[in-house]
Formats: C-alpha cells, sequence, structure tokens
C-alpha cells in the first residue's frame, strides 16, 4: 500500500546571526551620509560652487581647527564656555525637577503654572539680557541665568510628565509596605521616572548649549560663542567654522554619553 509523502519542504536557509549587511546598520550608515557629506562639501568649495566667503574646504577647516585647540586662546575661550554651560545646566537640572515634582505632587499648583511655564519655553528669554545686565553688570551672571532658564522647562515639564505616567499599583505597593517619605521618593518615584525624565535632561542641555552659544556670539567677550562671532565680523571664514566645529562635535560628544546613559539606565530598569 503506498503511502503519501506529507514531508514539510525545509525552509529556506537564513543569514546567521549577527551578518547584519552592512547597508542595514544605522551607525555605519550614519557615518557614510557623513562622509558624503564632507566629500560633496569638499568637491563645491574646490570647484567654486560655493563661495570661500560663505564656507571653506573641510580639509582646511580641519586644518585651522588643529592649529586653534593648540592656542592658549583656545583653552580659556573653551574653559569659559564649558564652564557656563555646566553652571546653566547645574542650575537648571537642580531647580528644574524640584519643580517638576511640585507641579505633580499639587495638581492644582501645575494646573495654574503650566500655562505660564509653557509660555516661557516658547518665549526668547535673550530678550531679557539688557534688564539682566543693568541688574548683574558685565560678566557671565546673565547668560548663566538666561541658559539655566531655557535649560530649566524642559527639565520640569518632562519630570512632572514622567510622575503622572506612573503605574498607580508602584504608589499602592508602596503605602502597603509602609515605606518612609525618603523611601516612597528614591526607591519607587525615582528608578519609576527616571527613564522618561532623560529625554528632559536631553534638551534642557542642548537648551544650556544654545543659549550659552547665542550669548557669547551677541554679546560676551570671551568664549567659543564669542569668537565665532569675533572671526565672522572680520570675514575670517576659516577660523569661524573652526569654531562652529567645536560645538558641534561637543554637542554631538554630549548627547551620545546621554544616550548611551537612558539606555543603559532603561535596561537596568526592565
Amino acid at each position: 500500500m503506498s503511502t503519501t509523502d506529507t514531508t514539510l519542504p525545509s525552509p529556506a536557509p537564513t543569514a546567521p546571526t549577527g551578518t547584519t549587511p552592512p547597508w542595514r546598520r544605522p551607525a555605519l550608515v550614519r557615518w557614510a551620509i557623513i562622509m558624503a557629506l564632507i566629500l560633496a562639501l569638499e568637491a563645491a568649495t574646490r570647484t567654486g560652487l560655493i563661495s570661500p566667503t560663505l564656507l571653506v574646504s573641510p580639509t582646511e577647516i580641519l586644518t585651522r581647527l588643529a592649529h586653534i585647540v593648540a592656542t592658549a586662546q583656545f583653552a580659556q575661550d573653551a574653559a569659559r564656555t564649558l564652564t557656563t554651560i555646566l553652571s546653566a545646566f547645574g542650575f537648571g537640572l537642580g531647580l528644574g525637577i524640584p519643580l517638576g515634582i511640585i507641579l505633580w505632587r499639587f495638581p492644582a499648583a501645575g494646573r495654574v503654572l503650566e500655562p505660564f511655564i509653557v509660555t516661557g519655553y516658547a518665549m526668547p528669554t535673550l530678550l531679557f539680557y539688557p534688564v539682566l545686565l543693568a541688574a548683574m553688570g558685565l560678566n557671565a551672571g546673565p547668560i548663566i541665568l538666561i541658559a539655566a532658564t531655557m535649560s530649566l522647562i524642559p527639565i520640569a515639564l518632562t519630570t512632572m510628565v514622567a510622575l503622572n505616567s506612573i503605574k498607580p499599583i508602584l504608589h499602592k505597593l508602596a503605602n502597603s509596605v509602609s515605606a518612609s517619605p525618603t523611601q516612597y521618593y528614591l526607591k519607587v518615584l525615582l528608578p519609576a521616572a527616571t527613564p522618561l525624565v532623560f529625554p528632559g535632561l536631553r534638551l534642557g542641555f542642548i537648551y544650556a548649549v544654545i543659549g550659552t552659544i547665542a550669548m557669547e556670539f551677541i554679546l560676551a567677550g570671551q568664549g567659543i560663542g564669542f569668537r565665532a562671532g569675533f572671526y565672522y565680523r572680520e570675514l575670517n571664514t576659516a577660523d569661524m567654522w573652526a569654531y562652529i566645529t567645536v560645538v558641534v562635535v561637543l554637542s554631538v560628544l554630549v548627547n551620545t554619553l546621554l544616550t548611551r546613559a537612558e539606555k543603559r539606565i532603561r535596561r537596568d530598569m526592565l
């Protein structure tokens, strides 16, 4: 008696794990885009498609950057700018998280203050520089205060949203074990809210950089932003773009570090 062969066809071979094609790896694609952009700019500047008064070739920018980084002037400018950015971000972090907790802890206050905070988020705080200059004098204080305000608002709003998104079961769990207020905040709220607070921290740092560089570009007498504005007014395009490159590299570096820290914390929270 014949039998019917019911053997299923073998599946098509699949690529072993860890052999993702290069064009499907995000990091490689990003680097490819950057290199293509650099090569395009190099060709455009070398052939005259882009005026040298607007942009010089990337190789010339890198050459000038290597020369500038070795000078004492750059060290002083970098120290001034980094100190201002970190001070502004520190104030924004130290005040933004408690403000976000207050807005969450007291919903009535949150409903009253949130429109003002959102309005401040959208308003160009640089307009207040003349008033702060008259009150605080010609120093780094007004720049730090404005940059700190720009950093504080996204941190506060993100903290409030993160705390509001915590599952009610966690609050009940803390009450069921009679957790103290300190344990409640450190053992329950902080671990649960941290993954959602990190995007606000990244935005806060970005706004601290923007506020600092913008104020230095316009009104300061020292710093990376001031130096970029100085060379712009002097029509020294190569040195101007060298200092702009410093700002770009700093922003990308810090954003990368914060992104990795966020991923690490999210992984540890799972």
